[in-house]
């Protein structure tokens, strides 16, 4: 595990209101809400607030996170939720993270960093962990914000067309279901708000 990424991110989640709980992604809340519940898995789950949602719902999560200040705090909020039963954390850095399970739903969301751009060989695995009939959900920054760690840096960033080509999705092994840039309201930690891209693919494993 990387020391550096794990610091990192640790930093991150500890200038976040520990108390904050959020509702999760406007899409995701979209897309997942009218569907039967089943095992999911949560790539990169930061505070918990995907995975708890999930949970509520009646979803079995697996929730993997690089940083234990997060994890803490996601458990802490899924107990005062009622749904820690239905959640297992894991503590694990995704670059060296495996798993032999598969899943009735994939779900990643902003997996992103300034030290190493590598959101493709991270998905894969989440590609790799649906199962056939499965759902693959992944969200991720096409513009930052301007107070992001270097908003003009989209180097690393790739729309969902191009995601969806990185990781193999399409047919007739995959039927997807949405690959665009959809935009979004953001608010900074002081209060000021813009407007960026999210790059949404959705897609649902054929075989």
């Amino acid at each position: 595990m990387s020391d550096e990424a794990q610091a990192f991110w640790d930093e991150v989640h500890r200038r976040r209101d520990r108390s904050c709980h959020r509702e999760p992604h406007p899409y995701v809340l979209d897309a997942l809400a009218p569907a039967l519940p089943g095992r999911a898995l949560e790539l990169g789950c930061g505070h918990g607030d995907t995975a708890i949602w999930l949970a509520s719902q009646g979803w079995t999560v697996t929730a993997v996170d690089i940083s234990p200040v997060a994890l803490d705090a996601a458990a802490e909020h899924a107990e005062r939720a009622g749904v820690s039963s239905r959640i297992t954390w894991q503590h694990a850095d995704l670059r060296d993270w495996t798993t032999q399970e598969t899943f009735d739903l994939v779900i990643s969301l902003f997996l992103h960093t300034p030290l190493e751009l590598h959101g493709p060989a991270l998905l894969a695995q989440a590609a790799a962990a649906t199962r056939p009939h499965g759902t693959l959900l992944s969200v991720g920054h096409c513009t930052l914000p301007p107070w992001a760690w270097d908003p003009d840096d989209t180097g690393g960033l790739l729309s969902a067309s191009e995601l969806a080509t990185a990781l193999g999705v399409h047919e007739p092994d995959w039927r997807t279901v949405l690959a665009e840039e959809v935009p979004r309201t953001v608010t900074g930690h002081d209060g000021q708000t813009g407007t960026v891209l999210d790059a949404v693919l959705h897609a649902v494993r054929r075989s």
